[in-house]
C-alpha cells in the first residue's frame, strides 16, 4: 500500500478535486452495505492468494494517496469482507499499515508543495491521545457495535464529502 500511496499522490495533483470527491464518496457508500452486513453466513476466515492481496493492496495504497487518509476506511472491509478477519481484528491491522501508508503518502504531498506544516503537531498529538482511548473503548464494545459504528461513520464521511463535492454543505 505504502508506495502505491505514492501513485494516488500523483493522481490527485492532476485531478480535479471534486472528481477526486465522487469517486472516494462512491467507493464509501459502495463499501458500507456489506461492512454492516460483516463477515457473512459462515464467519470462517479465508485464504488468499498473494497476488491478490498485493492488488489489493495497490489498489488501496493508490486511493489512500489520491484522497489524503491512510487506507483504513477501505482496508477494513478488505480485512473483514476479504479475508474473514472479524472487525476488531481488521482495525488493528489496518493501523498497523496505515501507519506506514500514511507517512510515505505525507513525504509524497510535501515533496510535491503541500506546506500547512504547522497544523499536523496538535493533529499528531491529538490523534495518539484518541487513539489510545479509542482502543479502550473499541475493547469493551461488542463486535457488531464497532462494525456498525465504522459503518456509520463511513456512511457519514460519504455524504458529508458529496455534500462539500456538489456545493449542498
Amino acid at each position: 500500500m505504502a508506495p502505491a500511496s505514492l501513485i494516488g499522490v500523483y493522481i490527485s495533483t492532476i485531478s480535479p478535486t471534486t472528481l477526486v470527491q465522487l469517486v472516494f464518496a462512491a467507493v464509501l457508500l459502495a463499501l458500507a452495505y456489506p461492512t454492516a452486513r460483516g463477515r457473512g453466513p459462515s464467519g470462517e476466515r479465508k485464504e488468499t492468494s498473494l497476488p491478490l492481496i498485493l492488488l489489493a493492496g495497490v489498489g488501496i495504497g493508490a486511493l489512500a494517496g489520491l484522497v489524503g487518509i491512510g487506507g483504513g476506511v477501505v482496508l477494513v472491509p478488505l480485512l473483514t469482507l476479504g479475508f474473514g478477519l472479524r472487525t476488531k481484528q481488521a482495525i488493528s491491522t489496518s493501523l498497523a499499515v496505515v501507519l506506514f501508508t500514511g507517512i510515505v503518502a505525507s513525504v509524497g504531498y510535501i515533496v510535491g508543495g503541500f506546506s500547512d506544516l504547522v497544523s499536523l503537531p496538535p493533529l499528531i498529538v491529538g490523534s495518539m491521545v484518541g487513539a489510545w482511548f479509542g482502543v479502550r473503548l473499541r475493547e469493551r464494545l461488542p463486535e457488531r457495535a464497532v462494525r456498525l459504528g465504522f459503518t456509520g461513520f463511513m456512511v457519514i464521511t460519504a455524504l458529508r464529502i458529496l455534500g462539500d463535492a456538489t456545493g449542498i454543505l
